[in-house]
């Protein structure tokens, strides 16, 4: 028989302010924070409307570490204004120490400093595994599959 746990309104709650941490530090270019969220290994991945890695500029999005993924995002995002809005998301804890979460994710992007160029706006899901570690949660993987991605010129 499988054990049933209920998650308590303290973890979810931790992990819903991380998120949104989350959000925030990305779109305020604040690197050095995440590792407050992310653990050292933790593995991402985006996935386009198929399921298929997103490849952009060449790039495959998948990384198998924190350090890794923040080098990506930290120099492509270097002169990109973004917002990221998540949802309050979908909590199911499978083990003491082990959260599954779903969120909707919004996000918009464009030159930093100008309406020119190009302007993204999309959407989809965060599919995500925390982990409690040392009495505090961190994403140990997350995955985004859009559901959209319109570009359109400044």
């Amino acid at each position: 028989m499988t054990e049933k746990f209920v998650i308590s309104a303290e973890t979810a709650e931790t992990i819903r302010r991380k998120k949104a941490r989350y959000c925030r530090f990305a779109d305020s270019l604040e690197w050095d924070r995440f590792d407050t969220i992310m653990l050292p290994d933790f593995t991402f991945e985006g996935l386009d409307f198929d399921g298929a890695i997103v490849v952009e500029n060449g790039v495959r999005l998948r990384w198998e570490s924190r350090a890794d993924w923040i080098a990506h995002f930290s120099a492509s995002l270097k002169h990109v204004e973004s917002m990221h809005l998540v949802d309050a998301g979908d909590l199911e804890q499978v083990a003491e120490d082990e959260v599954r979460a779903v969120f909707g994710l919004i996000y918009h992007a464009g030159p930093r400093g100008t309406t020119d160029g190009l302007h993204v706006t999309g959407g989809g899901h965060y599919y995500e595994t925390w982990k409690k570690v040392d009495g505090d949660w961190f994403i140990a993987s997350s995955s985004m599959k859009r559901l959209f991605h319109k570009i359109r010129s400044g």
